[in-house]
């Protein structure tokens, strides 16, 4: 019967069972395939002062796990709108809806440090739909985005609600 010396078990234990056991500790309820929007932190913009005619409400938001199909992406970000309604009575809204990426990850926030500027407007690769409207134009209007991974248009659909156009 040959001896296994307890270094040697040790690092056999080491080298197959750490790297699954980190496999398993990734595998959470966000990463698990499950599409999920949420409002990006600190993003919002308000454009104008309270008693101006325009008043522009900018928000932006994260689709994780986005659909391809872009009928049903538009399908998902009019729910979304539809349970989360944003008041817009006096405002004209800009609804921005992006794709979790290596460029903009979950978590990220703006960089507005010294030696460092990182804003939503250099993630347009990742914008993949938007809905407009105001209190005077009230059919919103949604535009979606089939995108490359580098952020190539690979194809567009406009609505102006249930209405398709060019």
């Amino acid at each position: 019967m040959m001896k296994v010396n307890s270094k040697v078990l040790g690092l056999m234990i080491g080298v197959f069972f750490i790297p699954l056991s980190l496999i398993g500790c990734t595998e959470n309820g966000e990463s698990s395939g499950e599409t999920k929007i949420f409002e990006i932190a600190n993003t919002e913009e308000v454009v104008g002062k309270k008693g101006e005619e325009v008043l522009t409400l900018r928000k932006h938001y994260m689709i994780l796990n986005s659909p391809e199909d872009l009928i049903d992406l538009k399908d998902l970000v009019e729910g979304y709108v539809k349970n989360h309604p944003v008041e817009s009575e006096n405002k004209f809204v800009d609804l921005s809806f992006y794709r979790e990426s290596s460029d903009l990850p979950r978590n990220w926030q703006p960089d507005e440090s010294y030696m460092n500027t990182d804003r939503l407007e250099h993630h347009k690769s990742d914008l993949i739909a938007s809905i407009t409207w105001s209190d005077t134009q009230t059919q919103k209007e949604y535009d979606l985005y089939d995108k490359s991974k580098e952020g190539k248009i690979l194809k567009r659909m406009r609505f102006i609600e249930d209405r398709l156009v060019e």
